[in-house]
């Protein structure tokens, strides 16, 4: 049996791009990012950080577990999240002409 290196942290890390519970939205910042157009421009919260290579990433390259409500959960790079300041809500879809 293969022992997976793989760490999945459910709490805080200092050093981390974000924090667990963090409301964020999906961005695309790169034109060769890959992200499912499903999760693009959505709001959701982040659940867990995965290191794949805990002796290169940690603490500060995790890929971030996002849970989108309606949506599901996806892992994403930091680059590919904005934080959402608390308190502030995000509308979609479209806008009224008044």
């Amino acid at each position: 049996m293969k022992h997976d290196p793989s760490l999945i942290l459910t709490e805080d890390v200092d050093g981390a791009p974000v924090r667990i519970g963090a409301t964020v939205m999906v961005v695309r910042t790169e034109p060769e990012d890959v992200l499912s157009e499903r999760f693009l421009g959505r709001v959701g919260v982040v659940v867990a950080l995965v290191f794949d290579d805990p002796s290169t990433q940690y603490p500060a390259d995790p890929l971030i577990q996002v849970r989108v409500a309606g949506v599901g959960e996806d892992l994403f790079f930091a680059r590919e999240l904005v934080e959402v300041p608390e308190g502030h809500f995000v509308a979609f879809g479209s806008s009224s002409s008044g």
